[in-house]
Protein backbone atom coordinates (compact mmCIF):
# COMPACT_ATOMS: atom_id res chain seq x y z
CA UNK A 1 0.00 0.00 0.00
CA UNK A 2 1.61 3.53 -1.10
CA UNK A 3 1.62 6.58 1.23
CA UNK A 4 -1.63 8.22 -0.21
CA UNK A 5 -3.51 5.22 0.54
CA UNK A 6 -2.43 4.37 3.77
CA UNK A 7 -2.70 7.82 4.72
CA UNK A 8 -6.59 7.35 4.54
CA UNK A 9 -6.90 4.69 6.99
CA UNK A 10 -4.73 6.64 9.63
CA UNK A 11 -6.09 6.60 13.12
CA UNK A 12 -5.15 10.02 13.33
CA UNK A 13 -7.77 12.53 11.50
CA UNK A 14 -4.93 15.08 10.75
CA UNK A 15 -2.38 12.94 9.02
CA UNK A 16 -4.84 11.25 6.82
CA UNK A 17 -6.13 14.94 5.81
CA UNK A 18 -2.94 16.58 4.93
CA UNK A 19 -2.99 15.70 1.40
CA UNK A 20 -6.72 16.64 0.88
CA UNK A 21 -7.07 20.43 -0.75
CA UNK A 22 -8.43 22.03 2.22
CA UNK A 23 -5.90 21.02 4.75
CA UNK A 24 -3.15 22.53 2.31
CA UNK A 25 -5.03 25.62 2.34
CA UNK A 26 -5.06 25.53 6.00
CA UNK A 27 -1.67 24.72 6.34
CA UNK A 28 -0.86 27.72 3.40
CA UNK A 29 -2.78 29.77 5.69
CA UNK A 30 -1.01 28.90 8.97
CA UNK A 31 2.83 29.66 7.05
CA UNK A 32 1.61 33.37 6.21
CA UNK A 33 0.63 33.55 9.41
CA UNK A 34 -3.41 34.54 8.54
CA UNK A 35 -4.01 32.61 11.65
CA UNK A 36 -2.24 32.60 15.01
CA UNK A 37 -1.70 30.19 17.21
CA UNK A 38 -3.60 31.90 19.88
CA UNK A 39 -6.68 31.42 17.11
CA UNK A 40 -6.45 35.38 15.90
CA UNK A 41 -7.43 35.54 12.02
CA UNK A 42 -6.77 38.07 9.56
CA UNK A 43 -9.57 40.08 8.66
CA UNK A 44 -9.83 39.10 5.27
CA UNK A 45 -9.53 35.64 5.71
CA UNK A 46 -13.55 34.87 4.92
CA UNK A 47 -13.35 36.29 1.83
CA UNK A 48 -9.94 34.15 1.06
CA UNK A 49 -11.56 31.12 1.84
CA UNK A 50 -14.68 32.00 -0.80
CA UNK A 51 -12.53 33.31 -3.55
CA UNK A 52 -9.45 30.88 -3.34
CA UNK A 53 -11.17 27.57 -1.72
CA UNK A 54 -14.76 27.15 -1.81
CA UNK A 55 -15.28 28.90 -5.60
CA UNK A 56 -12.47 26.87 -7.32
CA UNK A 57 -13.79 23.55 -5.41
CA UNK A 58 -17.65 24.77 -6.70
CA UNK A 59 -16.32 25.51 -10.19
CA UNK A 60 -14.69 22.27 -10.22
CA UNK A 61 -17.65 19.57 -8.74
CA UNK A 62 -20.49 20.96 -10.53
CA UNK A 63 -19.58 19.85 -13.89
CA UNK A 64 -18.89 16.08 -12.55
CA UNK A 65 -22.68 15.90 -10.77
CA UNK A 66 -24.71 17.36 -13.58
CA UNK A 67 -22.49 14.67 -15.75
CA UNK A 68 -23.52 12.11 -13.17
CA UNK A 69 -27.18 12.95 -12.28
CA UNK A 70 -29.62 13.84 -15.26
CA UNK A 71 -32.08 14.75 -13.42
CA UNK A 72 -31.99 18.53 -13.09
CA UNK A 73 -34.11 18.22 -9.19
CA UNK A 74 -31.20 15.37 -7.91
CA UNK A 75 -28.52 17.62 -8.84
CA UNK A 76 -29.57 20.91 -7.62
CA UNK A 77 -30.54 19.40 -4.14
CA UNK A 78 -26.88 17.27 -4.69
CA UNK A 79 -24.99 20.81 -5.25
CA UNK A 80 -26.64 22.50 -2.32
CA UNK A 81 -25.99 19.98 0.21
CA UNK A 82 -22.30 19.45 -0.50
CA UNK A 83 -22.17 23.69 -0.64
CA UNK A 84 -23.46 24.03 2.86
CA UNK A 85 -21.33 21.22 3.90
CA UNK A 86 -18.09 23.50 1.97
CA UNK A 87 -19.63 26.58 3.57
CA UNK A 88 -18.15 25.14 7.34
CA UNK A 89 -14.69 25.56 5.85
CA UNK A 90 -15.21 29.48 7.47
CA UNK A 91 -14.45 27.88 10.63
CA UNK A 92 -12.46 24.70 9.62
CA UNK A 93 -9.80 26.10 7.85
CA UNK A 94 -8.94 28.36 10.91
CA UNK A 95 -9.11 25.82 13.48
CA UNK A 96 -6.98 23.18 11.18
CA UNK A 97 -4.22 26.44 11.22
CA UNK A 98 -4.47 26.89 14.66
CA UNK A 99 -3.92 23.19 15.29
CA UNK A 100 -0.81 23.61 12.82
CA UNK A 101 0.47 26.41 14.61
CA UNK A 102 0.23 24.81 17.74
CA UNK A 103 2.77 21.98 16.73
CA UNK A 104 0.01 19.29 15.59
CA UNK A 105 -0.33 18.09 19.29
CA UNK A 106 -2.61 15.04 19.10
CA UNK A 107 -3.89 13.09 22.66
CA UNK A 108 -4.55 9.16 21.59
CA UNK A 109 -6.91 7.82 24.05
CA UNK A 110 -7.08 4.29 25.10
CA UNK A 111 -10.15 1.93 24.39
CA UNK A 112 -10.33 1.02 27.99
CA UNK A 113 -10.42 5.04 29.36
CA UNK A 114 -12.79 6.48 26.25
CA UNK A 115 -15.38 3.51 27.53
CA UNK A 116 -14.95 4.79 31.36
CA UNK A 117 -15.59 8.09 29.86
CA UNK A 118 -18.58 7.59 27.76
CA UNK A 119 -19.97 6.07 31.26
CA UNK A 120 -19.23 8.84 33.08
CA UNK A 121 -22.21 12.50 33.65
CA UNK A 122 -20.72 15.53 34.32
CA UNK A 123 -22.51 16.33 37.82
CA UNK A 124 -22.80 19.94 38.25
CA UNK A 125 -19.78 20.88 36.45
CA UNK A 126 -19.03 23.83 34.33
CA UNK A 127 -16.33 24.01 31.22
CA UNK A 128 -15.82 27.81 33.01
CA UNK A 129 -12.06 28.01 34.00
CA UNK A 130 -11.30 24.79 32.05
CA UNK A 131 -7.40 24.26 31.68
CA UNK A 132 -6.16 23.32 28.45
CA UNK A 133 -2.64 21.45 27.56
CA UNK A 134 -2.09 23.49 24.51
CA UNK A 135 -4.63 26.41 22.38
CA UNK A 136 -5.35 24.06 19.70
CA UNK A 137 -4.79 19.93 19.49
CA UNK A 138 -6.77 16.87 18.39
CA UNK A 139 -7.92 14.31 20.45
CA UNK A 140 -8.34 10.45 19.26
CA UNK A 141 -11.23 8.51 20.30
CA UNK A 142 -11.12 5.49 17.98
CA UNK A 143 -14.08 4.55 15.93
CA UNK A 144 -17.14 4.73 18.43
CA UNK A 145 -19.66 2.38 17.09
CA UNK A 146 -22.43 4.10 18.88
CA UNK A 147 -21.88 7.15 17.85
CA UNK A 148 -22.86 7.14 14.43
CA UNK A 149 -24.70 9.03 11.34
CA UNK A 150 -25.46 7.96 7.58
CA UNK A 151 -22.98 8.80 5.28
CA UNK A 152 -24.08 7.66 1.83
CA UNK A 153 -26.53 5.13 0.42
CA UNK A 154 -26.85 2.99 2.92
CA UNK A 155 -22.74 3.33 4.69
CA UNK A 156 -22.38 4.56 8.51
CA UNK A 157 -20.16 7.49 9.41
CA UNK A 158 -18.57 6.60 12.94
CA UNK A 159 -17.16 9.85 15.42
CA UNK A 160 -13.51 8.69 15.93
CA UNK A 161 -11.69 11.98 17.20
CA UNK A 162 -11.81 15.65 17.63
CA UNK A 163 -10.04 18.99 16.93
CA UNK A 164 -10.36 21.12 20.14
CA UNK A 165 -9.43 25.40 20.07
CA UNK A 166 -9.69 28.21 22.37
CA UNK A 167 -9.66 31.70 20.56
CA UNK A 168 -9.82 34.74 21.37
CA UNK A 169 -13.83 36.11 21.71
CA UNK A 170 -13.88 39.65 22.92
CA UNK A 171 -11.80 42.15 24.56
CA UNK A 172 -11.72 41.64 28.25
CA UNK A 173 -10.00 38.37 27.42
CA UNK A 174 -12.63 35.66 27.69
CA UNK A 175 -12.01 32.79 25.04
CA UNK A 176 -14.56 30.91 22.79
CA UNK A 177 -13.64 26.43 22.60
CA UNK A 178 -14.26 25.63 19.28
CA UNK A 179 -14.96 21.41 18.75
CA UNK A 180 -14.59 20.12 15.07
CA UNK A 181 -15.36 16.75 14.65
CA UNK A 182 -13.88 13.52 12.98
CA UNK A 183 -15.22 10.37 11.46
CA UNK A 184 -14.48 7.15 9.51
CA UNK A 185 -16.20 5.03 7.51
CA UNK A 186 -16.83 1.24 8.92
CA UNK A 187 -13.53 0.12 6.99
CA UNK A 188 -11.72 2.59 9.14
CA UNK A 189 -11.37 4.73 6.15
CA UNK A 190 -11.47 8.65 7.01
CA UNK A 191 -14.35 10.74 5.68
CA UNK A 192 -11.76 13.34 4.71
CA UNK A 193 -14.63 16.36 4.24
CA UNK A 194 -14.46 18.21 7.68
CA UNK A 195 -17.64 17.24 9.99
CA UNK A 196 -19.65 19.04 12.76
CA UNK A 197 -18.45 22.01 14.11
CA UNK A 198 -19.52 23.63 17.65
CA UNK A 199 -18.60 26.27 19.62
CA UNK A 200 -19.10 27.25 23.09
CA UNK A 201 -19.66 31.42 24.17
CA UNK A 202 -18.08 32.51 27.52
CA UNK A 203 -22.08 32.15 28.46
CA UNK A 204 -22.50 28.99 28.01
CA UNK A 205 -19.52 27.39 29.15
CA UNK A 206 -20.37 29.08 32.32
CA UNK A 207 -23.74 26.77 31.92
CA UNK A 208 -23.96 23.16 33.75
CA UNK A 209 -22.31 21.45 30.52
CA UNK A 210 -25.56 19.23 29.55
CA UNK A 211 -27.49 22.57 29.23
CA UNK A 212 -24.69 24.08 27.71
CA UNK A 213 -24.05 21.31 24.74
CA UNK A 214 -28.07 21.95 24.57
CA UNK A 215 -28.26 25.64 24.10
CA UNK A 216 -24.77 25.41 21.67
CA UNK A 217 -26.87 23.23 19.21
CA UNK A 218 -30.03 25.16 19.23
CA UNK A 219 -27.94 28.53 18.99
CA UNK A 220 -26.00 26.90 15.77
CA UNK A 221 -29.15 25.89 14.00
CA UNK A 222 -30.69 28.94 14.79
CA UNK A 223 -27.80 30.46 12.81
CA UNK A 224 -29.05 29.35 9.61
CA UNK A 225 -32.52 30.98 9.98
CA UNK A 226 -33.58 32.87 6.91
CA UNK A 227 -33.23 36.66 6.84
CA UNK A 228 -35.08 39.35 5.43
CA UNK A 229 -33.47 39.83 1.45
CA UNK A 230 -32.54 36.27 0.83
CA UNK A 231 -32.13 34.93 -1.82
CA UNK A 232 -33.74 31.10 -2.65
CA UNK A 233 -30.51 29.95 -3.05
CA UNK A 234 -29.44 31.51 -0.02
CA UNK A 235 -32.67 30.04 2.02
CA UNK A 236 -32.21 26.81 0.34
CA UNK A 237 -28.40 26.23 1.53
CA UNK A 238 -29.76 27.56 5.19
CA UNK A 239 -31.96 24.63 5.12
CA UNK A 240 -29.49 22.19 4.54
CA UNK A 241 -27.35 23.65 7.09
CA UNK A 242 -30.05 23.83 10.04
CA UNK A 243 -31.36 20.34 8.46
CA UNK A 244 -27.99 18.68 9.30
CA UNK A 245 -27.29 20.11 12.68
CA UNK A 246 -31.16 19.24 13.63
CA UNK A 247 -30.74 15.67 12.13
CA UNK A 248 -27.41 14.99 13.99
CA UNK A 249 -28.80 16.92 17.15
CA UNK A 250 -28.70 13.16 19.22
CA UNK A 251 -25.25 12.33 17.49
CA UNK A 252 -23.69 16.02 18.68
CA UNK A 253 -24.89 15.70 21.96
CA UNK A 254 -23.01 12.16 22.57
CA UNK A 255 -20.03 13.52 20.50
CA UNK A 256 -19.86 16.62 22.91
CA UNK A 257 -20.30 14.98 26.20
CA UNK A 258 -17.11 12.35 25.15
CA UNK A 259 -15.09 15.17 24.80
CA UNK A 260 -15.92 17.43 27.24
CA UNK A 261 -14.96 14.39 29.85
CA UNK A 262 -11.83 13.90 28.06
CA UNK A 263 -11.29 17.63 28.70
CA UNK A 264 -11.83 17.09 32.21
CA UNK A 265 -9.59 14.10 32.26
CA UNK A 266 -6.72 15.80 30.73
CA UNK A 267 -6.96 18.67 32.53
CA UNK A 268 -6.58 16.52 35.88
CA UNK A 269 -3.60 14.65 34.13
CA UNK A 270 -1.61 17.84 34.52
CA UNK A 271 1.38 17.59 32.90
CA UNK A 272 1.56 13.60 33.08
CA UNK A 273 2.45 12.75 29.55
CA UNK A 274 4.81 12.05 27.52
CA UNK A 275 5.26 11.97 23.74
CA UNK A 276 5.43 8.91 21.28
CA UNK A 277 5.39 7.18 18.08
CA UNK A 278 1.74 7.12 17.15
CA UNK A 279 0.18 3.28 17.75
CA UNK A 280 0.07 2.29 13.54
CA UNK A 281 4.19 3.64 13.21
CA UNK A 282 6.47 0.34 12.61
CA UNK A 283 7.98 -0.97 15.49
CA UNK A 284 11.71 0.01 14.29
CA UNK A 285 10.67 3.88 14.97
CA UNK A 286 9.19 3.29 18.53
CA UNK A 287 13.26 1.74 19.05
CA UNK A 288 14.67 4.56 16.99
CA UNK A 289 12.72 7.37 19.02
CA UNK A 290 13.66 5.72 22.28
CA UNK A 291 17.23 5.89 21.57
CA UNK A 292 17.41 9.50 19.88
CA UNK A 293 18.26 12.50 22.08
CA UNK A 294 15.90 15.98 21.18
CA UNK A 295 17.21 16.43 17.98
CA UNK A 296 17.46 13.73 16.73
CA UNK A 297 13.44 13.47 17.54
CA UNK A 298 12.70 16.51 16.01
CA UNK A 299 14.18 15.33 12.44
CA UNK A 300 12.80 11.55 13.62
CA UNK A 301 8.88 13.63 13.52
CA UNK A 302 9.35 15.13 10.21
CA UNK A 303 10.68 12.20 9.07
CA UNK A 304 7.59 10.36 10.14
CA UNK A 305 4.95 12.87 8.95
CA UNK A 306 6.54 12.63 5.28
CA UNK A 307 5.82 9.18 5.76
CA UNK A 308 2.25 9.37 7.16
CA UNK A 309 3.41 8.63 10.76
CA UNK A 310 2.30 11.06 13.34
CA UNK A 311 3.64 11.26 17.41
CA UNK A 312 1.17 11.62 19.78
CA UNK A 313 0.46 11.47 23.77
CA UNK A 314 -0.94 7.77 24.46
CA UNK A 315 -2.96 8.16 27.36
CA UNK A 316 -4.73 5.50 29.42
CA UNK A 317 -2.71 3.09 29.88
CA UNK A 318 -3.23 2.60 33.29
CA UNK A 319 -7.12 1.50 32.49
CA UNK A 320 -5.68 -1.41 30.68
CA UNK A 321 -7.13 -5.02 31.02
CA UNK A 322 -9.16 -3.26 34.31
CA UNK A 323 -12.33 -4.75 33.09
CA UNK A 324 -11.13 -8.49 34.03
CA UNK A 325 -8.79 -8.09 36.32
CA UNK A 326 -9.96 -5.87 38.50
CA UNK A 327 -13.39 -7.45 38.43
CA UNK A 328 -12.21 -11.13 38.90
CA UNK A 329 -12.79 -11.89 34.84
CA UNK A 330 -16.38 -11.96 35.47
CA UNK A 331 -18.39 -11.74 32.38
CA UNK A 332 -19.54 -7.77 31.81
CA UNK A 333 -23.20 -6.98 32.04
CA UNK A 334 -23.51 -3.33 32.50
CA UNK A 335 -21.74 -0.10 33.77
CA UNK A 336 -22.63 1.90 37.07
CA UNK A 337 -22.10 4.84 35.78
CA UNK A 338 -19.40 7.29 37.22
CA UNK A 339 -19.32 10.96 37.35
CA UNK A 340 -17.08 14.44 38.24
CA UNK A 341 -17.03 16.05 41.28
CA UNK A 342 -16.14 19.74 42.06
CA UNK A 343 -14.11 19.91 45.46
CA UNK A 344 -13.93 23.09 47.06
CA UNK A 345 -10.76 23.30 48.83
CA UNK A 346 -7.49 26.24 50.05
CA UNK A 347 -8.21 29.59 51.89
CA UNK A 348 -11.98 29.93 52.30
CA UNK A 349 -12.64 27.25 50.48
CA UNK A 350 -12.41 29.39 46.77
CA UNK A 351 -10.84 26.69 45.05
CA UNK A 352 -12.45 24.33 42.91
CA UNK A 353 -10.64 21.11 41.46
CA UNK A 354 -12.61 18.08 39.51
CA UNK A 355 -12.64 14.97 41.32
CA UNK A 356 -13.56 12.13 38.94
CA UNK A 357 -15.50 8.73 40.28
CA UNK A 358 -14.21 5.94 38.53
CA UNK A 359 -17.68 3.73 36.89
CA UNK A 360 -17.86 0.40 38.12
CA UNK A 361 -18.51 -2.59 36.32
CA UNK A 362 -21.17 -4.83 37.29
CA UNK A 363 -20.44 -8.67 36.40
CA UNK A 364 -22.32 -11.54 36.39
CA UNK A 365 -22.08 -13.03 39.71
CA UNK A 366 -20.56 -10.14 41.07
CA UNK A 367 -22.39 -8.34 43.98
CA UNK A 368 -24.13 -5.48 42.63
CA UNK A 369 -23.44 -3.08 45.61
CA UNK A 370 -19.11 -2.59 44.82
CA UNK A 371 -18.32 0.44 46.01
CA UNK A 372 -17.99 3.46 43.67
CA UNK A 373 -14.45 5.65 44.71
CA UNK A 374 -12.78 8.22 43.77
CA UNK A 375 -10.35 8.23 41.29
CA UNK A 376 -7.80 11.29 41.30
CA UNK A 377 -5.99 11.20 38.30
CA UNK A 378 -4.50 14.94 39.08
CA UNK A 379 -1.40 15.94 40.80
CA UNK A 380 0.34 19.07 42.62
CA UNK A 381 0.56 20.66 39.01
CA UNK A 382 -2.47 21.03 38.03
CA UNK A 383 -3.62 24.13 38.07
CA UNK A 384 -6.61 24.77 40.76
CA UNK A 385 -10.24 27.11 39.34
CA UNK A 386 -10.48 30.21 41.65
CA UNK A 387 -13.68 31.22 42.20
Amino acid sequence: MNVTDRLKFSPYAPVRNQEQFWWIFAANVARDGLVLKDGRVAGNLVDKIQDELLDPAMEHLIPQIKQEFSDPSECGHLVLEIFAKMAEMRHWVPLAAQFINCGRQIFDLTDEVVEMLEQTDFGDCTLEGLHLPYEAFFVRFGKREAIHLHFDEGELEYLDGAFVAVTPYDEQGNLRLKFGFSTCKKSGEGVMLPGYFLDFTPEEQAMPVALAIEHVITRRASNFSDKPGDSEADKAINSHRRAEIEGGGEILKQASSLIVNVLFYLESLGTQRRLEPGRDAPIDYAVRWEQSNPSQREELKSRMLSEGYTTVYLLGREFSSSSTAEHGGHRRTHWRRGHWRRQHHGKANSLIKKKWIKPQIIGAGSADELPGHIYVVGNAETPDTRH
